[in-house]
């Protein structure tokens, strides 16, 4: 009598993971792939993938200490204190803002192309940023049936637009184009590739969907971030199949690469397609979940009079930053993912495990596998990206 349930649970799980990393990640990773090629890209890829899930695996066990509904910060602030849980709360706030930075600078940049495309007229960039912003809260504010309606839709248009663009591309592939290769640009690609599968967050919330089933939620972990590296592989394959490293020109999104690199309108379209559905989609997305963030931070019922206020917060400090600093859309994913990535779902799942199994004696139903070896493994390398990169 139980399969059926587990197997609801588990592909339930793997498709929240896998629609929780597919995003705003992938209009910028060709840009930074591309000066690297696709072999040294491929195997960044491969090892963001591995610290996704050896990260994910971390929080599972951490999770399971407890028999209570926990997250990150409450995760840290047992193993940390409250400077932990300080620290982790104002790093969540700093992830989002980069990640709503990111968001309004590519929508804006695409709603200016689509408007002087169609009309001919070329929208002021404080404008486009207005509306662009004005139109995701207004919609968020409408409330979370609203945006997950909206969000079915958008998702739709994102895999339409996705094997439209990898349809037309793949003919167009070359060679001689896929056999660059210049490993030391392959640093630049690991924080976007961070953000790509960023979905550690996830996991405290999860193991309740699958009712802590174990095996589900390893299987979940597994096969929601492969997903998403077999569409990122591909997307790679195909974009950097079609660019010579002398269309590279200090682009901002991929729909700037394809400009410089194809006089096809077709693939041009599908390009400037998906990347508004892959933008606009997590942005509704992370606007709600921040906003919630944000009410159990201040201790705020879902419903009151300072609903206004907690938007304004989330929304209007991130307009203002990018109305003020121009083209920003790569280098706030390249900081949320080199700074802020790393140390939430690096450095504080590693510690948070190493004290709760040194310090604090935590025992749960899973241990992650790899004994010490993996929370110092998963730590080496977000210190090494920290400093790397920065």
């Amino acid at each position: 009598m139980h399969p059926p349930s587990e197997q609801g649970t588990f592909s339930g799980a793997t498709l929240l993971i896998t629609g929780s990393c597919i995003g705003a990640g992938m209009i910028g990773l060709p840009v930074v792939s591309a000066p690297a090629g696709l072999i040294p890209s491929t195997l960044a890829m491969i090892l963001c993938y591995l610290f996704a899930v050896g990260s994910s695996l971390l929080l599972l066990e951490a999770t399971l200490w407890f028999d209570r509904r926990v997250n990150l910060i409450s995760l840290a602030s047992f193993a940390l204190g409250k400077g932990g849980m300080a620290i982790t709360w104002g790093f969540f706030s700093f992830l989002f803002y980069c990640l709503f930075v990111a968001y309004i600078d590519g929508s804006s940049q695409l709603l200016s192309e689509a408007i002087f495309y169609l009309f001919g007229f070329a929208l002021p960039r404080a404008a486009a940023i207005f509306i662009s912003t004005s139109a995701i809260g207004i919609i968020v504010y409408a409330g979370t049936k609203c945006v997950h309606w909206i969000a079915k839709i958008f998702l739709f248009g994102l895999a339409f637009s996705y094997c439209a663009l990898i349809s037309l591309g793949l003919p167009n592939i070359k060679g001689e184009f896929l056999s660059h290769t210049n490993w030391p640009a392959t640093l630049a690609a690991i924080p976007i590739l961070l953000i790509c599968f960023g979905s550690q967050n996830l996991i405290p919330t999860l193991i309740y969907y699958v009712k802590k089933n174990i095996r589900s939620m390893r299987r979940a972990i597994f096969l929601g971030n492969l997903i998403p590296f077999l569409v990122y592989f591909l997307w790679n394959f195909v974009i950097l199949g079609m660019v010579s490293d002398t269309n590279i020109q200090g682009d901002n999104m991929v729909t700037d690469l394809l400009r410089n690199a194809t006089q096809s309108d077709s693939v041009l379209f599908f390009a400037a397609t998906f990347s508004f559905f892959a933008i606009l989609t997590p942005f509704m997305t992370n606007t709600l979940a921040f906003v919630d963030f944000l009410k159990d931070g201040f201790k705020i019922s879902s419903e009151t009079k300072y609903d206004p206020l907690i938007y304004g917060l989330v929304l209007i400090p991130p307009a203002i930053f990018t109305l003020s600093y121009p083209n920003l859309f790569l280098k706030a994913l390249g900081f949320a993912g080199g700074f802020a990535d790393v140390i939430l779902f690096g450095c504080l799942p590693s510690l948070i495990v190493w004290i709760g199994r040194t310090r604090k004696k935590a025992k749960g139903a899973y241990r992650a596998p790899g004994g010490k070896a993996l929370p110092i493994a998963i730590l080496l390398f977000s210190i090494g990206v920290l400093v790397l990169r920065h």
